[in-house]
């Protein structure tokens, strides 16, 4: 059973080719897009992890979120409703599946950035920033399924969603410094995982100073909390499905 659902999942995440576009295509293009325009040795490692962090963004959030969506609408978790298996353990293994496709892609824009700006890394931060892209990937697709949990249709998905992209990107200093930005920026930015994830790639890729156990935590705070509502408000029907049956079981009445 755990076997099945994990390969069905691999297999579902391939086929979206919307979210693997503005998975992979469009980080790669907005690494040579501001690469060129920013032509800056200093600024280079601060792209490329902020670019690595946009992408797990997308990939985790949104593509999650359709992809529930989806599946629900079609019926396919009323079928898996009909068997013992506990809804957590359900939710985790689809978002470890998408994790791990999730770690795929990131190896693959953190490659090309090395490529375009000679950046070097270590083995070692190689691995650490494996490490922390898991729990940073791991943590967007619970936010991504939670998401689709309170989501009637794929225009409210891409509402809820941009109501957290934006503060996420433009509320941390993901691609520019916050130094001269007023605070609530900086604060609202703090209340949402992406700036920790941001700070823990540059910790274990030595770009910065800080210390990326400290930033591991929260984003395991973060991960296991969204993963818990995601569990508490799962749906195994759409709502218009919903909706069918109390009409049905009027109508009967």
């Amino acid at each position: 059973m755990m076997t099945t659902i994990f390969k069905t999942m691999l297999v579902t995440s391939l086929r979206d080719k919307i979210t693997m576009f503005y998975s992979v295509i469009f980080p790669i293009a907005l690494l040579i897009g501001l690469g060129y325009y920013f032509d800056n040795e200093d600024y280079s490692p601060r792209l490329v992890t902020g670019v690595i962090a946009l992408s797990s963004l997308f990939w985790g959030v949104s593509g999650i979120a359709f992809q529930v969506h989806w599946q629900r609408s079609r019926g396919v978790y009323k079928l898996l409703k009909l068997t013992p298996y506990p809804t957590i353990s359900f939710i985790f293994l689809m978002t470890a599946a998408r994790t791990l496709l999730g770690i795929m892609i990131n190896l693959l824009v953190l490659t090309a950035g090395v490529l375009m700006f000679d950046v070097t890394i270590s083995i070692i931060s190689l691995l650490g920033s494996i490490g922390i892209m898991f729990i940073g990937i791991l943590c967007f697709t619970c936010l991504g399924f939670l998401i689709s949990n309170f989501a009637n249709n794929e225009g409210q998905i891409n509402m809820i969603s941009n109501l957290f992209f934006f503060p996420m990107i433009f509320g941390t200093d993901t691609f520019y410094s916050l130094e001269k930005a007023p605070e609530w920026v900086s604060t609202m930015g703090d209340l949402f995982p992406l700036g920790y994830y941001v700070k823990g790639l540059r910790a274990v890729l030595e770009i910065s100073n800080e210390s990326p156990l400290e930033m591991i935590i929260i984003l395991v705070i973060y991960s296991v909390a969204l993963l818990v509502l995601a569990a508490f408000t799962f749906k195994w029907e759409s709502n218009g499905q919903l909706q069918v049956k109390k009409y049905k079981h009027r109508t009967v009445v």
